[in-house]
């Protein structure tokens, strides 16, 4: 019995002794900073904050919350384009906004979709191209006055234009509509898919507010509103739509509805498009409209405050337009706009990616290797080794011709052929 008590002592003060050990090796793990014991409870903190959860050490992580119809409607229309684009397949990602990324000196060559090399024509800005394997990409850089083309790539491909179809519509609404016009909204413009202002049947507005709607806020609704007050149906409206891009020189279009949302027989190129964003430069309330970045509109008696979704206007020195857009298969597309001094540019890239930065690098290029050259001044921009550009005019020259300006970059010189 000595025998068997003196084990079972033996074995409790085992036990007591390792207990303590083990008490006090967690003590010193928790001063020293080791293994948390209670780690379960203290090592994430679960708390939602918008749309992140946050974790105790202060990191975060994003967690899109939206759901896949959500994320449909904002991507349909861009948005822009552009700035609601969410399909992760079919966009790349934007550059820091605004943050600008750096354009490389040097020439560059470029992929026109067919499996062919373009270079560049700008000798000291590169410019990129990435092409679409589903459809063509174009881009081009348009002097607004005299619709010379300072540089471009693929400019004539055939593309879709998603949103920037809008520039066209608001150009014929303008031409035919004035401003302070009641417009009464039919039933065929509630519930528009893509981007919305979220009219409802029977609500009034005027001309100028649905304008806004479509402009800054690319409302699809406002388009098929405007479209049916202005032709009296959609179809007639897209036929007014050919008729006037044919007019202003844009022959290789082809337009089916005020909005833009796709379709196959929905198309335009580059060219055109700068064509008719020129054409619609000439008109003061297009121009004020597209450069507003702020704007309350008055809906049905409600008024609401609608912010420009075009970033493009705060990105650039002397923005001032035009128009995002974006959808699946027509990618991202930007007509944009820019002044500085007596120079106004005109750029269009269409199924580009990088439309932010392939956009003001264009501009870049235009405002740094051309001036507007007085016709006067012709005569005296001759110099040896320039090259020669020939313009036609239909008068002989006047006094006038001081008040009329082409642009030239610094190896050129002018010729004005009177017609």
């Amino acid at each position: 019995m000595k025998n068997f008590g003196g084990k079972i002592f033996i074995v409790i003060a085992f036990l007591v002794i390792s207990l303590l050990a083990a008490n006090a090796f967690i003590i010193n793990s928790d001063i020293k900073g080791g293994f948390e014991p209670r780690i379960a409870k203290s090592i994430l903190n679960y708390a939602e904050n918008d749309n992140s959860f946050a974790f105790k050490n202060g990191k975060e992580l994003n967690a899109d919350r939206r759901t896949n119809a959500e994320k449909e409607q904002e991507g349909a229309d861009e948005n822009s384009h552009a700035d609601a684009e969410n399909d992760v397949e079919n966009e790349a990602k934007e550059p820091g906004d605004p943050e600008r990324a750096a354009f490389y000196k040097g020439k560059n060559e470029v992929d026109n979709g067919n499996g062919a090399v373009k270079k560049s024509v700008c000798a000291n800005t590169e410019l990129s191209l990435q092409a679409s394997k589903q459809n063509g990409s174009g881009k081009v850089l348009m002097e607004q006055s005299s619709r010379r083309v300072l540089y471009g790539v693929n400019e004539h491909a055939r593309c879709y234009p998603a949103s920037t179809t809008k520039v066209l519509t608001a150009y014929v609404v303008l031409k035919n509509l004035p401003l302070d016009h009641i417009v009464t909204v039919p039933r065929q413009a509630v519930g528009v898919e893509g981007s919305s202002i979220y009219l409802k049947e029977g609500d009034q507005t005027t001309v100028e507010d649905l304008l806004f709607g479509l402009m800054l806020r690319s409302g699809n609704d406002a388009a098929t509103a405007l479209a049916i007050e202005t032709a009296g149906s959609l179809q007639a409206f897209a036929a007014l739509m050919n008729e006037t891009a044919l007019s202003l020189g844009a022959r290789e279009s082809h337009f089916v509805n005020p909005h833009g949302l796709h379709d196959d027989e929905h198309y335009t190129t580059a060219y055109d498009l700068a064509l008719i964003t020129a054409a619609a430069y000439e008109l003061d309330d297009f121009k004020r409209i597209v450069g507003t970045t702020l704007r309350r509109i008055e809906v049905g008696g409600e008024v609401t405050a609608i912010a420009n979704k075009n970033k493009f206007l705060k990105q650039y020195e002397g923005a001032n337009g035009v128009k995002t857009g974006y959808t699946k298969k027509s990618g991202r597309c930007l007509v944009s706009g820019a002044k500085r001094k007596n120079m106004q540019l005109i750029g269009v890239v269409l199924n580009c990616p990088d439309m932010w930065n392939e956009s003001m690098a264009m501009m870049d290029h235009g405002f740094e290797n051309f001036d507007m050259v007085p016709l006067d001044s012709a005569l005296l921009t001759y110099g040896k080794g320039k090259k020669r550009v020939e313009i036609s005019a239909p008068y002989s020259v006047t006094e006038d011709w001081h008040d009329i300006y082409y642009p030239l970059a610094k190896d050129e010189y002018l010729v004005v052929n009177a017609l």
